[in-house]
């Protein structure tokens, strides 16, 4: 009986254990289906070696989606392509069909997403760390170095373009640089180079280069020996030179100077006072100025008749004097003289 209670009990807990199970089951596939996202797709023409169904799709580190289909373009679009892989290379490119999450995209519907795209909205593979772990990754880019590959078939889902992923731009400059190297002539620029310093060895241990090497040795030989001829001098210079500066750094620092800089600043305090007072003494020579000029218009005013009754007694004193030569007798005597009357005297 007890074995049977106990049969009971371990049945009993497997069924909940079970039944508890097929619940979680249950509500997560039902959020599935409840939280349904927004398809999209895109096109690699690189590999995408990596790269798994349930890898993240992340804008700049957020989660905001995942990858649910990975195809090849002659798959998923035959009717759209006439030729085979080696003439048509659209039908080498990779597709990525991948889900947004409604509640982390800006966008709904197609045409937000193609305005994304217009302003440089791509997709890139990108690799997580050092787990080397890839996702998708969707940034913003310049459109005109990346311009959209424009597809030959209506894409399924709404289409967002791909740039190549960092490690494959890499290759591709390693491999641009590597077919420029291959392009270039070693053993042309080898035999050049061995030439030029042919050529340069020659020319120092022969010729103008040569004399030239040695007229430079001769000219340092020269500036050496004037140097130390000179040296003598310009080290009694330099010694006058520290003399005189420590004779004027005592003028500098010495009572006269020091008296000389104390009356200079009375002195320019006492011109600062003339200066502050010249305006009021420039008013004042300008009054007597003006007074001066008035008296001069009254003397002139009174000294004009004046003149003229002196000009006048003037005249008459000359014709009394020239009366008094030619006839003197008249001016003495009143008598006329011989021959005729005398002249009236001249006003």
């Amino acid at each position: 009986m007890d074995q049977r209670s106990l049969y009971f009990r371990i049945g009993s807990a497997i069924l909940g254990g079970l039944a508890g199970l097929l619940a979680l089951l249950v509500w997560i596939g039902s959020d599935t289906f409840r939280r349904r996202g927004i398809m999209m797709e895109t096109y690699f023409g690189e590999t995408v070696q990596g790269l798994e169904v349930g890898a993240q799709v992340k804008f700049r580190g957020v989660t905001i989606g995942a990858v649910r289909q990975i195809s090849v373009a002659a798959a998923e679009y035959p009717q759209a392509v006439g030729e085979t892989l080696a003439t048509d290379p659209s039908l080498r490119l990779v597709v990525v069909r991948f889900e947004l999450i409604r509640e982390r995209v800006a966008g709904s519907d197609g045409r937000d997403f193609r305005e994304m795209v217009d302003a440089g909205l791509r997709m890139r593979m990108a690799s997580q760390g050092i787990t080397g772990i890839v996702y998708l990754e969707a940034d913003f880019v310049d459109p005109a170095r990346f311009q959209a590959l424009r597809p030959r078939w209506e894409p399924a889902y709404p289409y967002i373009p791909s740039v190549p992923s960092t490690l494959t731009q890499f290759q591709t400059a390693a491999e641009q640089l590597m077919a420029r190297l291959n392009d270039v002539d070693v053993g042309g620029l080898v035999q050049r180079t061995d030439a030029l310093v042919t050529a340069l060895t020659e020319a120092v241990s022969s010729g103008e280069g040569y004399r030239l090497l040695v007229e430079a040795a001769d000219a340092a030989a020269e500036l050496r020996t004037t140097m130390h001829r000179i040296a003598p001098a310009l080290e009694a210079t330099a010694a006058e030179a520290g003399a005189a500066t420590k004779a004027l750094r005592e003028i500098m620092e010495g009572r006269e100077m020091r008296a000389i800089v104390t009356n200079t600043a009375a002195a320019t305090a006492e011109l600062r006072t003339a200066l502050a007072r010249l305006p009021a003494t420039l008013a004042t020579a300008d009054q007597a100025v003006r007074r001066i000029d008035a008296l001069a218009g009254d003397v002139d005013r009174d000294l004009g008749p004046i003149l003229r009754d002196l000009r006048a007694m003037a005249d008459n004193l000359r014709a009394l004097t020239e009366q008094m030569r030619r006839y003197p007798s008249q001016v003495l005597f009143g008598q006329p003289p011989p021959g005729g009357p005398a002249e009236e005297p001249r006003p």
